[in-house]
């Protein structure tokens, strides 16, 4: 493959001539190459070129070459291609479509000249390019099929796992409706929905009128037994109980005599078959076609269901069915169905429409979505069964609302009706859930958005997938975000895949927009832990740990992590290997999922999120009983003392006691937290404390601290304070310790 070399690609054929500039192929084969760790000559980036128009040529940079050609690929995603289409004298009413697409390619016309610029944009696969023109007052057409690559994966392989995975869990989710490019799909056994049904229809259709018609001119018949009663006179032969019957009745000339003659009829089994196939097909098709009409408004579309309407009708209604009884099933195998010419065909055909479909290279063809779209639901689906792997037997999977919605061409739902919670199966605790496409609504009168709880106060946010983690016992949530992008930065870091600038960026806006609405004080506090950015990136595994964004995410909490399908590369150490592609991040989830400390683990490496996660977890609580008198007089003066030395009740000099940062002043049911001055306790007389108003002291000296009487927070119910059997006993605790009491 003569990389880089290609500047202009053309088809032609002796009325009309299409030329595309091809002046950004050489870039994007030299992209492809290393985002697939691939050699130029590899298959991967060629394509095929064909056409079933005989007279049509194909011209490389000058090379003509006819007939089915491959070679380096043209077209490629999200590319623009400046068009000029020049006609011969004669030719007019020129218009430029791309495969089942009703939408017409908007360009510019001088004369006989067409020109302007054309893009598949995120849509890859195969692509029928058809140039309609007039010429002679005849309509003809001018059609090529070729491939649309992506530069960021190899899309005959990655792109059918990413169906391959939807499907499996959501049925028709992956496919569209007119799109410009499309897949080959072979027939397998299942239920036919809508859409399936109308692209195997379309394809067989005219083979099925034709044969119909073939059958019609010379059908199929049998010898079928009629009983007539016919006078002696017009009998041609007797048989012998005829004879006794003439014996006892000849002299009675107007008696009947009945008789059974041999006669054929196209009342068989493979006829009323035959009706039966072409009434469902009818029928099925007025219900579809109706779909289609709601779904597209193409003028030229609806002449070609008009059409099929007509001609359909016209075979149901036709003389040859009248006599024709209802198919009541195959009592046994018919060898008519299996060879005679016609109903082999329609048979065959019919077993095709009852089927569903398989990804692989076959005669059928269905649309499918843009490639980011199916990249950003895989990516989804992913974490989530990422998740359900992790907590395995431990947790069951609910599903939330719906999970598709009821349309011709289907959709993922958005927010809670695409949540998945996994729920801890001995006890009914939440342990985590994954959200596609969840949006945040900006606050206005405390309106509920798809993050229970979170609010944003500038404008509406939607992360791709959000996942959170539970931690019931302190009725606190972490969130995680993730971003799909299918998309690769043009400058690379470290000779390093990265992802865009703006998809980090969006991640930095989202911690930064989205919050937690305290409901005692009225705060708004932080609710994301982390955000990252999944993206097709090529990494062995070395690479990645030293990468960019995988050491900002754990300096940050905001990174981005290489997710790419995977597939047979031949090199065990890449990420897009079998059981790699999803390592780094499966990694990462598992260490949130089973981190028994992650309060404290997130505290350090981002900023922690709601509640008394803005606390440091590993901060030593002084908790203190105190009677309301007591209390009062303490929080006056702003010092808590504690009895030391080695009598009963007294405290211990321990490493707690001089690192303590705070104390909690408590009646037994619930307190005031307070922050403590200075760097620890000091050691205070009796004398000392009763100048600040302290009495009935029974001990010469205390452990005195210090607290600020601004910093304080109230906890009105804190069901545990005791240590041991002991409530008035004052103990020590990390921040942490004391939350999971509660």
């Amino acid at each position: 493959m003569a990389t880089g070399s290609l500047n202009m690609f053309e088809v032609a054929n002796d009325d009309v001539r299409i030329r595309f500039s091809c002046l950004s192929a050489s870039d994007r084969i030299s992209r492809a190459m290393k985002n697939m760790r691939i050699g130029e000559d590899d298959s991967r980036l060629q394509a095929e070129f064909s056409s079933t128009q005989a007279d049509v040529r194909f011209r490389f940079d000058g090379e003509e070459q006819s007939g089915s050609v491959t070679r380096e690929a043209v077209f490629f995603e999200n590319t623009s291609y400046p068009t000029l289409i020049e006609a011969q004298s004669g030719v007019s009413n020129l218009k430029l479509w791309f495969s089942n697409s009703p939408r017409e390619r908007s360009l510019s016309a001088d004369g006989n000249l067409l020109y302007g610029a054309v893009s598949f944009g995120n849509q890859v696969g195969k692509a029928d390019i058809c140039l309609s023109y007039d010429k002679d007052k005849r309509h003809q057409t001018l059609r090529f099929t070729t491939e649309v690559l992506s530069y960021k994966m190899d899309y005959r392989s990655d792109m059918k796992s990413i169906i391959r995975d939807i499907e499996q869990e959501y049925s028709m989710l992956s496919f569209a409706f007119m799109r410009e490019t499309y897949l080959n799909f072979r027939t397998q056994q299942g239920q036919s929905t809508d859409l399936i049904w109308w692209q195997i229809f379309r394809a067989c259709y005219q083979d099925i009128l034709n044969a119909c018609r073939q059958i019609i001119q010379a059908p199929r018949h049998r010898l079928h037994p009629e009983v007539r009663y016919e006078r002696a006179e017009r009998l041609r032969m007797l048989t012998p109980d005829m004879e006794n019957e003439y014996a006892n009745f000849r002299n009675e000339p107007n008696h009947l005599y009945r008789t059974t003659e041999l006669c054929h009829t196209n009342d068989t089994v493979e006829n009323r078959f035959l009706k039966f196939v072409m009434n469902e097909l009818l029928s099925r098709f007025l219900v579809v076609s109706g779909h289609i009409r709601n779904t597209s408004r193409s003028t030229r579309l609806e002449t070609e269901l008009r059409e099929m309407e007509e001609n359909l009708q016209r075979i149901v209604r036709h003389p040859f069915f009248r006599n024709i009884e209802q198919f009541r099933g195959f009592a046994q195998d018919s060898l008519v169905m299996k060879r005679a010419n016609g109903y082999r065909t329609v048979y065959q055909k019919w077993i095709e429409l009852l089927c569903g479909y398989e990804l692989e290279e076959g005669v059928n063809q269905l649309e499918t979505k843009d490639i980011s779209a199916l990249y950003e639901i895989w990516c989804f689906l992913k974490v989530k069964n990422i998740v359900e792997d992790i907590l395995g037997e431990k947790a069951e999977a609910r599903y939330r609302g719906k999970k598709l919605t009821p349309q011709f061409v289907r959709d993922l739902s958005w927010g809670t009706q695409s949540e998945v919670t996994f729920v801890r199966t001995e006890d009914g605790v939440e342990l985590a859930s994954v959200m596609y496409n969840a949006p945040v609504e900006e606050d206005e009168a405390r309106a509920e958005s798809a993050i229970r709880g979170t609010t944003s106060f500038t404008t509406n946010q939607r992360p791709d997938i959000v996942l959170r983690l539970t931690k019931r016992q302190r009725d606190i949530q972490y969130t995680f975000l993730f971003d799909a992008k299918y998309r690769i930065d043009d400058e690379r870091k470290d000779g390093q895949d990265v992802p865009p600038t703006d998809a980090i960026n969006q991640m930095h806006r989202y911690r930064d927009a989205i919050y937690y609405v305290d409901r005692e004080n009225n705060k708004p506090k932080r609710e994301v832990i982390g955000g990252y950015v999944l993206f097709p990136g090529n990494y062995t595994k070395e690479e990645y740990e030293q990468s960019y964004y995988h050491q900002s995410a754990e300096k940050v909490g905001i990174g981005a992590f290489p997710l790419r399908p995977a597939h047979e590369s031949g090199e065990g150490d890449l990420l897009l290997a079998p059981a790699d592609s999803e390592q780094a991040l499966r990694k990462q989830i598992e260490a949130w999922l089973r981190s028994k400390r992650m309060l404290s683990e997130l505290y350090k490496k981002s900023i922690p999120q709601h509640g008394l996660s803005y606390e440091n977890p590993d901060a030593v609580v002084l908790v203190n009983y105190a009677t309301a008198a007591k209390r009062s007089v303490m929080e006056r003066a702003g010092l808590c003392y504690l009895r030391t030395g080695e009598d009963k009740g007294a405290i211990e000099m321990t490493r707690d006691a001089v690192s303590a940062r705070y104390v909690l002043l408590h009646n037994g049911k619930g307190g005031t937290l307070y922050k403590l001055k200075g760097k620890g306790p000091r050691f205070w007389s009796k004398a000392d404390l009763e100048k600040k108003g302290f009495a009935d002291l029974g001990h010469d000296y205390y452990l005195v601290y210090e607290f600020d009487t601004s910093k304080s927070a109230e906890y009105p119910n804190l069901p545990s304070l005791a240590r041991g059997k002991q409530t008035t006993s004052p103990w020590f605790a990390t921040w942490e310790v004391l939350m999971e009491r509660k």
